[in-house]
């Protein structure tokens, strides 16, 4: 995993690849009984299992444990349960520990599990209507979306009430697992997919930047969607995750809203599964009602890692290695909230969402190219040394419309990047909220980073 081999959370994945997965009781009474497992059909057992993550990764991972060699992966729990039999399945229930048993808290273990269904199930209703030949893939990516923070469920992480209370708080969970264990669990969720080897799907969709494949995409949104559903609508982002679902069915918003709650009247035949009340499927449609809670959750700078940061910079001699880090550093040393680097293309004439951090709960921003014939006056930066912090008054006069959308057109610190005498591209980084200002200090650092990301020419 190069480009997670040298972070701080990468101790925490070893040790949470290795956790015991428990089951939810509900699994444990639906394969215990071998003889009544054949009185099943495929698709049936396969909707029980993917009510469960944890017994999911489990079938998963056992199913392609026993096919090393062989090219074609498991990517679904229906093919894992096909593979397997049903023997290897209900031995492997059996062997499983118990969600009552093994987790501290059960219950918020229980909550993200459904959250976790809810999106699998989101995500298949946009995979048949967009005729998607492998619609149990994307529900396998869905429900594993939240794998990082199912694993510190499991472990009974001591920062775990710190996290949870800050996402109940509506908190997008790359910054607040940030703020209460030092990294976002994003990034947990990605490592301990690619050290476990889970299908490549699971693997993308963990990354922001796959946003830009449509698959990918899907299952983002699906997931951002689920999220938004079990905290009542009430996010920030509430109406333009219902966007862009409505975009990906070709429908409208309200038709989207409709449909979404037809799902969750599916997803409650199941609730008694997870100990909680049924969800209301009309919450879908109460995000344009009434004022939503926006958090003002600002990442605090650290001197520690922008003084690190900057002496690995220096000393990395991998340009690629070098961007990815540059993000991380202004995200973590600085204190940004969203660090985009657009790559600039080879004639020069466009720019294209690369590398990001901060924004896997955005994927429009994978999605984003523009042209530098429409940048307008934000083009200048791609001929100036020096970075700029554009203001709201500027963005609103200058910047262009569908970056200003994009964005939500708060204050910014934009720069190029070069290797040489070669322009690389543009940096974009902003705090995400109007109500978290940027300040002279956060210029400096920005500045700072990027110049010990850059090589002179010559150099």
């Amino acid at each position: 995993m190069p480009e997670d081999k040298d972070a701080t959370y990468m101790d925490e994945v070893t040790r949470l690849v290795a956790v015991e997965w428990p089951i939810l009781e509900a699994s444990d009474a639906v394969f215990a009984d071998p003889d009544a497992l054949m009185d099943r059909s495929l698709r049936e057992l396969a909707r029980y299992a993917e009510r469960d993550p944890g017994l999911s990764l489990r079938l998963v991972r056992r199913a392609n444990a026993s096919r090393r060699g062989l090219r074609q992966e498991v990517h679904s729990v229906g093919d894992a349960i096909a593979m397997l039999g049903l023997q290897n399945v209900h031995r492997e229930a059996a062997e499983a520990p118990r969600v009552e048993d093994a987790v501290r808290r059960p219950q918020a273990y229980r909550e993200l599990a459904a959250q976790s269904r809810l999106a699998a199930m989101i995500a298949t209703e946009v995979a048949r209507e967009r005729h998607d030949t492998e619609p149990g893939e994307l529900a396998l990516a869905a429900l594993l979306n939240q794998l990082g923070l199912l694993a510190l469920l499991v472990e009974g992480e001591p920062r775990l009430d710190r996290l949870l209370e800050m996402l109940e708080l509506s908190a997008l969970p790359d910054e607040a697992s940030y703020a209460a264990l030092g990294y976002a669990t994003d990034d947990l969720s990605r490592a301990m997919a690619e050290e476990m080897a889970l299908p490549e799907l699971v693997q993308g969709t963990l990354r922001a930047v796959n946003a830009a494949h449509h698959r990918a995409y899907e299952v983002m949104v699906a997931s951002a969607v689920a999220w938004q559903v079990f905290r009542g609508m009430d996010t920030a982002r509430g109406d333009r995750d219902l966007g862009l679902l409505a975009g990906l069915m070709g429908l409208s918003d309200k038709e989207a809203a409709d449909r979404v709650a037809t799902v969750i009247e599916r997803f409650n035949e199941d609730i008694a599964v997870y100990h909680r009340a049924a969800l209301d499927p009309q919450m879908p449609g109460r995000v344009w009602l009434g004022e939503r809670y926006r958090p003002r959750l600002a990442l605090m700078p650290r001197a520690d890692l922008l003084d690190n940061g900057l002496r690995s910079l220096e000393q990395e001699p991998n340009r690629e290695v070098r961007v990815r880090r540059m993000l991380r550093v202004m995200q973590f040393g600085v204190g940004l909230n969203r660090v985009v680097f657009a790559r600039l293309s080879r004639d020069g004439e466009t720019l294209r969402a690369e590398h990001l951090v901060g924004t896997l709960h955005e994927p429009e921003f994978s999605h984003f190219v523009i042209n530098r014939s429409a940048l307008g006056p934000l083009a200048q930066v791609l001929d100036d040394d020096a970075p700029q912090w554009w203001d709201r008054k500027r963005i609103r006069e200058q910047m262009p419309a569908a970056v200003r959308h994009l964005t939500g057109g708060v204050d910014c610190l934009v720069a190029r990047l070069c290797d040489g005498d070669r322009v690389l591209g543009m940096v974009y980084a902003d705090r995400r909220s109007r109500d978290l200002e940027l300040t002279s200090t956060a210029l400096e650092g920005f500045r700072k980073v990027l110049a010990a990301a850059s090589r002179p020419a010559g150099g």
